[in-house]
């Protein structure tokens, strides 16, 4: 019967961890809800997770794909989103609560940073650092922002608007380094964080789990200097 009870207690020991996990990202990752946050804008919420889509004249380009395809999906029609109107998705990189939601996209063209660990990689277009991609009418900037994950990438579309994945978070309107717990390498992610708070002219920085923010020279703290 001991096997019985080494059974119990890591059964046991796995609830916790779990709770403790679930605990931990309810207090500390407060995407925005589904809405249009500004002319050229749609924020979807996805569980966890903000997917964005950038809209101008007829193109469509979507940053991320959040983790529940279905809800995606939901959330986009609700916002009167057809599927077969967007024809780019830029992924800032590979983990689950980013590409969850590809599988319901078909004859797109799936970018994501090179550096990238990703299955199936035959399905996606490889970018480097400051490469530029052209969609119609939208100009999509590829800033490689490494320290989340190797293969992290933030996306400047049309010299305004940074779309920066899990590099930062939003803290009481100030920019704060991603969580050090859940991030590969804190010393890069510090200096791709330096890297982009220097770009000029932004309008908006939007990220995938704190919200987003428009008063750029206010938002950055002092421990950036």
């Amino acid at each position: 019967m001991q096997w019985l009870y080494i059974l119990i207690l890591g059964l046991g020991i796995s609830m916790v961890f779990v709770l403790l996990v679930y605990l931990w990202i309810k207090f500390n990752f407060n995407p925005t809800e589904t809405g249009k946050i500004s002319d050229n804008i749609i924020c979807i919420k996805n569980s966890i997770a903000n997917v964005y889509l950038y809209m101008k004249d007829s193109d469509y380009v979507l940053i991320d794909a959040g983790i529940f395809s279905k809800s995606l999906k939901n959330e986009l029609n609700k916002m009167g989103i057809n599927l077969r109107e967007i024809s780019h998705i830029f992924i800032t990189h590979s983990d689950l609560d980013h590409i969850g939601g590809l599988s319901i996209f078909n004859n797109v063209d799936v970018y994501i940073g090179e550096g990238s660990r990703i299955k199936d990689p035959d399905k996606f277009h490889f970018l480097k650092d400051n490469e530029e991609v052209k969609v119609g009418a939208i100009k999509v900037k590829a800033v490689d922002t490494p320290g989340h994950r190797n293969g992290h990438f933030s996306y400047l579309i049309d010299d305004k608007y940074l779309f920066t994945g899990d590099l930062l978070r939003i803290d009481k309107g100030k920019i704060k380094p991603f969580f050090k717990i859940i991030s590969n390498n804190y010393d890069r992610l510090i200096e791709s964080i330096k890297k982009i708070i220097a770009i000029p002219d932004l309008q908006m920085i939007l990220t995938a789990h704190t919200g987003y923010l428009t008063d750029i020279e206010n938002s950055i703290d002092k421990w950036t200097e």
